[in-house]
């Protein structure tokens, strides 16, 4: 990996946005064919990157079918990109610190009907992360499929997400698949995740990870539906909480080797 791509790491792209965008600076213009050829990287894999990289104001996109090119956002834009997300995130930081008062009061005295509410795109699913690193209990069930939306999405809300969630003192149970690629997991993350691997009749079975925590159920789908749906319901909860227990019972510890 190149000094350059490392920067871009650092910055939350992934390995592969970073070599795609390099890449595409050297073009006015660049197709999808011209980048496997020069990156070698699969067509897929290019399509997904680039897909990505539009959503973060990177890359944008010109033309249709056969003549459809992509247009990399000059370097000295890449500060003011950043400088605009920090100016939304202190906004909504302040927004935040004026609304949260409001709506515990209004939960203290209202009692909560059931509810669904869903949710679109990359802002929509990430409101409803946000719901489930404040949960009262700071306790979840969670089940979760290798590839997900926390193992696909870019790395600055990856450690937004760990960050916080080791703040708020979030404790779960983790039911996950096997892979080859697992890793050794620290004492703190075996305590704070407790992960247990899925029966392999399981394996491969579902694409969405599931939160169960309070008195709700979050489904997240990948980012390759970027859709996610809440549930607040008592009954709902308690029949997943129980279908979770029998995954559970059934679930072989972590192997560490």
């Amino acid at each position: 990996m190149s000094h350059a791509q490392h920067i871009l790491k650092n910055l939350g792209l992934t390995e592969t946005e970073a070599a795609i965008y390099l890449m595409g600076l050297a073009y006015s213009a660049i197709g999808v064919s011209e980048l496997v050829k020069q990156t070698r990287i699969k067509r897929t894999t290019v399509y997904h990157a680039l897909d990505t990289l539009m959503q973060k104001g990177i890359v944008a996109k010109k033309g249709t079918g056969s003549r459809l090119v992509f247009s990399m956002i000059a370097p000295a834009h890449l500060e003011k990109l950043i400088d605009e997300k920090v100016a939304m995130l202190g906004k909504q930081k302040e927004l935040l610190k004026e609304i949260v008062p409001l709506l515990s009061q209004r939960g203290e005295k209202t009692a909560i009907a059931p509810h669904v509410s869903h949710f679109e795109g990359l802002e929509g699913m990430k409101m409803v992360i946000e719901e489930a690193l404040y949960a009262k209990s700071r306790r979840w069930d969670i089940i979760s499929p290798p590839r997900n939306f926390f193992s696909e999405f870019d790395r600055t809300y990856s450690q937004y997400f760990l960050e916080t969630r080791k703040a708020r003192g979030i404790v779960a149970r983790s039911l996950w698949e096997s892979t080859e690629n697992r890793r050794i997991l620290t004492p703190e993350e075996l305590k704070n995740r407790q992960p247990r691997m899925l029966p392999a009749a399981m394996h491969g079975k579902f694409k969405s990870v599931i939160i169960i925590f309070d008195d709700k159920v979050a489904f997240i789908s990948s980012l390759k539906e970027l859709t996610a749906i809440l549930i607040q319901s008592t009954e709902i909860h308690d029949t997943m909480e129980a279908l979770f227990e029998g995954l559970w019972s059934v679930a072989s510890p972590y192997p560490q080797i």
